[in-house]
């Protein structure tokens, strides 16, 4: 769910992960925080390998 969310909503994302909490809860239909926030981690884990150029295009992440 975490690498959808980086492509659909990648304008929305950064590496905060307060930031990316939000945008989870706003898009998703999760119900529980524990679960939020582990998806949330992962996308601002993401975000941060992108920035860094560990992954190279939004198409790898499919």
């Amino acid at each position: 769910m975490a690498k959808t969310l980086v492509v659909n909503f990648y304008d929305q994302l950064n590496l905060d992960f307060e930031n990316n909490k939000g945008v989870v809860q706003r898009v998703t239909n999760v119900s529980g925080k524990h679960q939020r926030n582990k998806i949330a981690g992962y996308v601002t884990k993401l975000m941060r390998q992108i920035k860094e150029g560990k992954i190279q295009t939004l198409e790898s992440l499919e």
